[in-house]
């Protein structure tokens, strides 16, 4: 054991000389394993060691049992210990969390505190390829990618995993051989919580089916994390070409929908972490929210978590702090002339006109979102972009019936916070095109129309 311990600790460069190593110890079996072999290796590594223990105050008595337990075993060994106390019921209740989320949260907290105290530059926590095998199903029933199949990592930061080689049933053998006592957390057992029914109710059946299941699963989780770790170089390498940062927030280009799904789902799980400041809320749902936002018209928008929007734009999809968008409208409105280039800075696209003599042969209507013909003779006075007024209208059939544009808006569902940044074409009488939606019916072409006005709309990467 202590053999196979030390060469996974060297295979992963865990630790090297003169580091000082925090060891979590809980006074469970696996980790009072981790604090046995970590002694036994502290000569030849050459690193110091102390431990913290953190009772939160859930199991009265027995959760004291446990910590005056590890604070015994520490001083048999003369090693420094750090107990924190705290009370993770209450916290879960302020914070509005799972008691699991909140033990969780305020156990990593005073590892923190107690490394910086210490001064350890590693922090070594009791994973065992059992807990790698019931993370991989806990993430797989809740849906995940290939992220959550990768089970857990054997180091993250300053986060070691020693006995992530080892079996639960290795390390129980272990402690008897050595006539090491443990404490039993009796919540281990209770079926209430979605863990404990994955570890007593489904691991025991899948073991009956194959009795390697667990390092089986271990094995799968590693050629994930290898195919992973392809991948997300792979999508570091189109960072640079699909993603810059404009005044609004990040922005990320149509041309990233050119690549394969796997780098499309990649980058963005990157850019998401970078918006949101970690990628600890970050699930597969949001990807996809995005993902189906690219194919959806300008101005739409999706809700993050932690007040991030991400907003359908003509160059592609902008990820922005909710409040801290695009400015809601043009700061004046932009004459639009029918041969030319027209660029409009705060919506991050250029307007492209020409005039057609007639109808190019063999070539139908565009039919895209972006690229509009209309028939030039049928425009009153001077064509403007702009954002909507009172009064706009738009004429919806070939009789002439008029729609409100602020009707239009509401049968089309289109939230009302998006109503003033979604940009019009009009002429000196009504509106000519809700840009990203439809254009109006009496300035359509027809096999009478004389003189095409073609109008297609450019954003950076912008494709259609």
């Amino acid at each position: 054991m202590r053999k196979k311990i030390r060469n996974y600790m060297l295979q992963y460069h865990m630790v090297e000389k003169e580091d000082c190593i925090l060891a979590a110890v809980s006074g469970g079996a696996d980790s009072v394993c981790l604090f046995l072999l970590l002694c036994a290796l502290r000569e030849e590594f050459g690193f110091t060691l102390c431990v913290v223990h953190v009772e939160h105050g859930i199991r009265g008595a027995e959760s004291l049992r446990d910590a005056a337990f590890v604070e015994e075993l520490c001083r048999k060994y003369e090693i420094p210990c750090k107990i924190f106390h705290c009370r993770a019921l209450a916290y879960a209740r302020e914070k509005r969390m799972t008691v699991e989320e909140a033990a969780r949260e305020l156990r990593y907290r005073f590892f923190e505190e107690a490394a910086k105290e210490f001064g350890a530059g590693k922090i070594a926590v009791a994973h065992n390829q059992n807990d790698c095998a019931e993370t991989m199903l806990f993430h797989l029933t809740r849906g995940t990618g290939l992220r959550g199949l990768c089970g857990i990592p054997p180091v993250r930061g300053k986060i070691i995993r020693p006995l992530l080689c080892v079996m639960r049933q290795e390390i129980e053998a272990f402690l008897e051989s050595e006539g090491q006592k443990f404490c039993t957390d009796r919540t281990n057992e209770e079926l209430l919580y979605t863990r404990n029914k994955i570890r007593h109710q489904v691991m025991p059946l899948l073991t009956q089916i194959n009795t390697n299941v667990v390092p089986h699963m271990n094995q799968t989780a590693e050629f994930v994390a290898e195919a992973l770790e392809l991948i997300q170089e792979l999508g570091r390498g189109a960072y640079d070409k699909y993603v810059h940062q404009k005044h609004q927030g990040i922005c990320i280009r149509q041309g990233l929908m050119q690549e394969p799904s796997a780098i499309q789902r990649a980058l963005l799980h990157k850019v998401l972490a970078e918006a949101l400041g970690s990628s600890k809320d970050i699930s597969n749902i949001h990807v996809q929210q995005i993902l189906e936002l690219f194919a959806r018209q300008s101005g739409r928008v999706a809700e993050l978590p932690r007040g991030i929007l991400a907003q359908r734009i003509y160059e592609g999809i902008l990820l922005r702090k909710k409040g801290e968008g695009i400015p809601s409208g043009l700061p004046r409105s932009i004459k639009l002339l029918p041969e030319g280039s027209t660029e409009v800075l705060s919506y991050g696209c250029k307007i492209n006109t020409r005039l057609l003599k007639k109808n190019p042969e063999n070539e139908e209507i565009p039919k895209k979102m972006y690229t509009k013909w209309f028939d030039y003779d049928k425009i009153k006075g001077t064509m403007q972009l702009r954002t909507r007024q009172e009064q706009d209208y738009l004429v919806i059939d070939a009789e002439g019936r008029r729609k409100k544009l602020k009707k239009y808006f509401v049968d089309e569902k289109i939230p009302s916070c998006q109503r003033d940044q979604i940009l019009l074409l009009s002429d000196d009488t009504h509106i000519l095109w809700i840009i990203g939606y439809r254009i109006s019916e009496d300035v359509k072409v027809t096999e009478h129309t004389r003189r095409i006005l073609e109008i297609r709309v450019d954003g950076g990467e912008q494709s259609e």
